[in-house]
């Protein structure tokens, strides 16, 4: 299971949402393009995935 740090998402995001944000055609083909590298799980791997996370929530 390969992990990404949030810090690492985070870190070239901008908000397209905003109202007043302007966003070029090539802007966004390159934040599709970046979606589409993934990480994409399997059926299995997401269900593993959220085990562990319930599994983390009775700890605490």
């Amino acid at each position: 299971m390969n992990e990404i740090k949030i810090e690492d998402q985070k870190k070239d995001f901008k908000n397209w949402t905003l109202p007043g944000n302007s966003l070029s055609q090539d802007e966004f083909r390159t934040g599709i393009q970046k979606a589409e590298e993934g990480p994409f799980y399997t059926v299995q791997e997401s269900m593993e995935n959220f085990e562990l996370w319930l599994k983390s929530r009775e700890k605490k």
